[in-house]
């Protein structure tokens, strides 16, 4: 009995394109029986469509196809489908059960594992990305054959799939008694395979360092590097995605020197090359004001030059006191005015320039921002898509730098130097963040436990009092009194903002922005 996994670029909302390719796979990898990942003949992101009678008619016609492959081959065909769930397509038919015989052998198919009694078990699944969420899944796989003594094989479905919510980490592999026999990873737009006859029972015995850093527990017990590596891998896609989808060959970005935007740019010019396109075709906006300082302004022109893009600097001074002589505000009042009017000026200019050239405009605004509401509504928080959305900042500075080793030579010290420029808005004079919130640090310390695990105020400040031992009582107690305070008052940005995928495996609670702060 041998075992075909397989992992495809699907083609979302397309019944008969995806049918075609399944059946390209199958004809160019010899195999008894094929796994494919959950949703493969229609992908698994589509929303409404799946509603539609049309696209059910579609969809019932490509599983029609699919069966008449079966029957003319011999081939079982193992995946679900819309309106039908788990589907086992053998001799040519549906079968109506959860498991069949081959062989001598029961094999079982299931999406969560939850099976007695079978020789084989088949996972056809969708879970959405997270970094390292492969080595999730070979542990899981490893001990459920071992602990039953069987086959356990797994397709999970990647590349194709709508990046507006979630990022889809394509992986296949097959594992016996305990062992991994085959295991791949889609890490490109690509077909995947990984095949093994069901008796093999030699291969790798995986395992995996038990490493923590328990003041950023977002890295959990994965090494940090490869964390970090597959974060950024994760957001390339989810632009990769939303540019494929569009038909979008064109990117724009404001760029200030701080980290935020260089984080963005880098994923900018990571996904252009995957897609084989001109960096050049990113246009980066630097767009510099009362207070941008030389330092960041310095390092923003210096990081396109290195990257290739397309650099363009507008000075909006003018164009902001020509706004306060409109509204009738006093140039000298440095208020939440003053500043906001930068930030909205930015976003115009932003959407201007994209509509120009008929690009993308990409946000830049992370997670930790998000949580604690350090944004301008209607100005930083617009976008036509958000890289950074669910990174947080602390886990953000480490990408960087990581990145900024790999890459070497003048980009490294132009990154290392924007890494270790303090976080500012640089909307007025002297204005440092963590002067006015605390240490980010701390802040998405609490987002992790607040939002991942949904513990309660007392328990995530025993954790932190715990674990970070250069910080006195007080700050940790005013970093927890910030967080709540500005977590609920500013859900009127978050329930606005604008699209970007869920790369860390959790989102931000929602609250209703009119709720009070739990006591």
């Amino acid at each position: 009995m041998k075992i075909v996994t397989s992992v495809f670029v699907v083609s979302l909302g397309y019944p008969k394109e995806n049918a075609k390719k399944m059946t390209e796979i199958m004809e160019h990898n010899e195999g008894d029986i094929y796994l494919f990942p959950a949703y493969s003949l229609t992908g698994s992101s589509a929303g409404e469509l799946y509603e539609f009678p049309e696209f059910k008619t579609q969809t019932e016609a490509a599983l029609d196809s699919l069966c008449e492959f079966s029957e003319k081959t011999g081939k079982i065909i193992v995946t679900s489908v819309p309106y039908h769930e788990n589907v086992i397509i053998k001799d040519g038919i549906l079968a109506g059960k959860s498991h069949f015989e081959l062989e001598g052998k029961t094999v079982a198919v299931s999406e969560n594992g939850n099976e007695d009694d079978f020789d084989v078990l088949l996972l056809p699944t969708i879970m959405p990305g997270y970094p390292c969420i492969q080595n999730d899944i070979i542990e899981y796989c490893m001990r459920a054959s071992g602990a039953k003594n069987c086959v356990v094989a797994v397709a999970n479905g990647g590349f194709g799939e709508s990046s507006a919510d979630n990022v889809y980490k394509g992986f296949c592999g097959v594992f016996n008694k305990g062992i991994t026999v085959s295991f791949t990873s889609q890490d490109a737009p690509e077909t995947i395979v990984a095949t093994a006859d069901h008796t093999k029972d030699t291969g790798l015995i995986y395992t995996r360092q038990k490493v923590a850093d328990y003041k950023i527990p977002y890295y959990g017990k994965n090494d940090k590097k490869r964390y970090l590596e597959e974060l950024f891998s994760l957001q390339t896609q989810a632009l990769y995605m939303r540019l494929v989808n569009t038909g979008i060959k064109k990117a724009v970005i404001n760029v200030s020197g701080g980290l935020d935007s260089t984080m963005a740019l880098l994923v900018a010019e990571n996904t252009f090359k995957m897609l084989g396109y001109p960096v050049s075709d990113i246009t980066a906006l630097t767009l510099p004001c009362f207070s941008t300082s030389s330092r960041t302004n310095k390092n923003a022109k210096k990081l396109m030059e290195l990257l290739g893009v397309n650099a363009k600097e507008i000075n909006i001074k003018d164009s902001i006191l020509q706004h306060f002589k409109d509204i009738g505000h006093d140039a000298e009042t440095a208020d939440v005015t003053y500043e906001n009017a930068q930030a909205r000026e930015r976003a115009q200019i932003l959407f201007d320039v994209a509509n120009q050239q008929n690009a993308l405009a990409l946000g830049t605004g992370d997670l930790s921002e998000a949580a604690l509401g350090f944004a301008t509504y209607a100005g930083d928080t617009l976008c036509h898509y958000n890289v950074n959305a669910t990174v947080p900042k602390t886990v953000m500075r480490e990408l960087v730098a990581h990145i900024a080793k790999k890459r070497g030579g003048e980009l490294e010290k132009t990154l290392l130097d924007i890494v270790d420029t303090p976080v500012s808005p640089e909307l007025k004079d002297g204005q440092k963040t963590e002067d006015i919130l605390g240490p980010y640090i701390l802040h998405d310390f609490i987002i992790y436990y607040f939002a991942k695990h949904k513990f309660p105020r007392s328990e995530i400040q025993k954790y932190m009092l715990a674990t970070f031992d250069e910080y006195d009582d007080d700050t940790i107690n005013a970093a927890l009194d910030t967080f709540y305070s500005r977590y609920y008052k500013n859900q009127f940005k978050r329930s606005s903002a604008c699209e970007g995928a869920n790369l860390i495996g959790f989102t931000l609670p929602y609250m209703p922005a009119d709720m009070k702060p739990l006591a």
